[in-house]
């Protein structure tokens, strides 16, 4: 089972197709969630993932803009893939009926 937080992280990596490594990663999550984060909250999770077999890891090629350093860069695992779908299918049923029970709720506030 997942947390929220690292469905949102893998969906994130999945979105960056393998060119997605620690920074922006974090800013990605940063703009589209409604939760405060820290760049230490996402490595440490990514890392979980990691050793969860969900995410696999490779360094990119010296750059001289990072004075000759490699970048960590992240790609999600088909079991990565497997674990969102999980996720997705619970979701899909524990929100079954929800767009109704929402719908007799806007009218109650509404007299």
């Amino acid at each position: 089972m997942l947390t929220k937080f690292e469905e949102q992280i893998l969906m994130a990596v999945w979105k960056f197709d393998g060119e997605g490594y620690g920074v922006n990663i974090f800013q990605y999550l940063e703009k589209n969630i409604e939760k405060r984060i820290t760049i230490g909250a996402v490595y440490d999770t990514m890392e979980r993932l990691r050793k969860k077999g969900h995410l696999e890891t490779f360094m990119g090629d010296p750059t001289p803009v990072r004075g000759g350093m490699r970048k960590k860069f992240y790609k999600i695992t088909e079991d990565g893939v497997e674990a969102l779908a999980k996720s997705k299918a619970t979701y899909e049923r524990i929100m079954e009926g929800f767009n109704e029970l929402f719908q007799r709720y806007k009218g109650l506030k509404s007299t």
